[in-house]
């Protein structure tokens, strides 16, 4: 899985910056915040990051994306209250599909790739980390904002596949799940963000008056 995921992120970027292309690409700067399968003890997952989209046709993109995102538990005990952080950084490779190419222009799209995970409790000094392969469909809309800037929105869910990235946090009950925590393996965000432009943008059509 790593293996090939290497190989693919080394040939987009290869494709991406060959001197042969130039097309339009953009960069953009992101926000997110959501909530997860664990919001019983959960406070909200938030944190922000970058993408950078290449456009192989007027409506189609392809591009990377990555965030740190950070997620702090409370869970509230007869005896003691479990606290934690766990944090991860999704690496994607995303497609993306535009339903118009002017204007207030709607998409959906995909996102898959490796996240990068930590877990660690904050009443005893331990943690936790692991790597495991996500997947996050999505929806969104840009909104223009001038010839190169563009602010967009998005929603995902998103999903983390293989074993739990998990720390237990009483070693007196080994077995009662109430003490562990572990990092979320599915969750609804909303990103928010600013879209640069490179490379060529077409010009508003000048309107001549009529003699």
């Amino acid at each position: 899985m790593k293996k090939l995921l290497g190989l693919s992120v080394l040939f987009l970027l290869t494709f991406l910056f060959s001197e042969n292309v130039s097309a339009q690409s953009s960069l953009t700067l992101l926000g997110t915040y959501g909530s997860t399968n664990q919001n019983d003890i959960s406070k909200g997952i938030f944190g922000g990051g970058t993408q950078y989209r290449y456009f192989v046709k007027p409506n189609i993109a392809v591009g990377l994306s990555a965030k740190y995102l950070v997620e702090n538990f409370s869970n509230q005990l007869s005896l003691k209250t479990i606290r934690g952080r766990a944090t991860n950084v999704p690496v994607n490779l995303m497609a993306e599909y535009y339903f118009k190419t002017k204007g207030i222009q709607p998409y959906a799209g995909l996102e898959a790739g490796i996240n990068i995970q930590k877990i660690e409790g904050y009443n005893i000094i331990i943690d936790k980390s692991a790597v495991n392969p996500g997947l996050a469909p999505k929806v969104g809309v840009l909104l223009p904002i001038g010839r190169r800037l563009g602010f967009m929105v998005e929603a995902a869910y998103n999903v983390t596949f293989g074993s739990d990235n998990a720390v237990h946090m009483d070693p007196t009950k080994p077995d009662n799940d109430l003490y562990l925590l572990k990092n979320s393996k599915q969750s609804v965000t909303v990103t928010g963000g600013i879209r640069y432009v490179f490379g060529k943008v077409p010009k508003k059509p000048e309107v001549t008056a009529e003699p």
